[in-house]
């Protein structure tokens, strides 16, 4: 620790923002939850364009003493703030960051806010981040399952992957499932395609399969999606019943 103090004494009072980055380099390489206090003071009092070219590092190394201790709602404040006037390489790095920050920390609305729009980013190494991020999450907020919606839509196999992963460790209930859909009209959202690769994560039975169809047909949704979920329901049955 007397080195980082002795470095962070040296560098305190720069305006150079490669030596302020040498540090922070230097304090990830070896993260240790005391050295939050450095970047506390760096957060806190440089100038908004030395922080600028700073912010890479800074969120990497927020990312990885994030990963050793709970980090409080100033820097998950910094770092909301921070990804909203970002381009998508600092974005793609406040995800990651984040992916490691909640496994010890309470992620707070806005950042969970955060998590459900990053999955919509054109971007997508962040799309895939992101989804790695929902298996750390107890719960995911009702609202974010629209954007996992459209993101099942998607045809690149990194992101689905990532999708199927996310779906299955949140396992939901058929009735659940039926819930979401139904809410905002996001069974609207959903391609053939990816209806049929949310029935592949979602069922493993024809019974709770059958019963999602029933749900369905009782429901007020428009008759021709009923008709392309039927469709799927039943192709997807059929190999069911032939791998039985």
């Amino acid at each position: 620790m007397k080195f980082f103090q002795q470095d962070f004494d040296d560098i305190k009072g720069s305006n150079n923002p490669d030596i302020i980055n040498d540090f922070i380099i230097k304090l990830s390489e070896n993260p240790n939850k005391e050295q939050l206090k450095y970047l506390k003071y760096l957060i806190d009092n440089l100038d908004t364009q030395i922080l600028n070219k700073i912010t890479l590092n800074l969120i990497y190394a927020l990312g990885e003493l994030g990963n050793l201790t709970s980090l409080d709602e100033n820097y998950l404040n910094f770092i909301h703030e921070t990804y909203l006037h970002s381009d998508r390489w600092i974005r793609n790095e406040i995800i990651q960051a984040i992916d490691k920050i909640s496994k010890k920390s309470h992620l707070n609305e806005n950042i969970v806010l955060l998590i459900g729009g990053a999955l919509n980013d054109d971007y997508p190494p962040i799309k895939i981040n992101t989804l790695k991020v929902l298996l750390n999450l107890k719960q995911v907020p009702d609202l974010v399952f629209t954007n996992i919606f459209y993101v099942l839509n998607s045809k690149d196999s990194a992101v689905l992957e990532g999708c199927r992963r996310a779906l299955e460790k949140i396992h939901l209930e058929t009735s659940k499932l039926f819930s979401l859909l139904n809410q905002l009209d996001n069974y609207k959202i959903l391609k053939p395609r990816a209806i049929r690769s949310l029935l592949l994560i979602q069922f493993k039975s024809i019974i709770n399969l059958e019963s999602f169809r029933e749900i369905i047909g009782s429901s007020n949704w428009d008759n021709n999606f009923k008709e392309k979920y039927f469709t799927e329901i039943d192709t997807f049955q059929r190999i069911l019943i032939k791998n039985m």
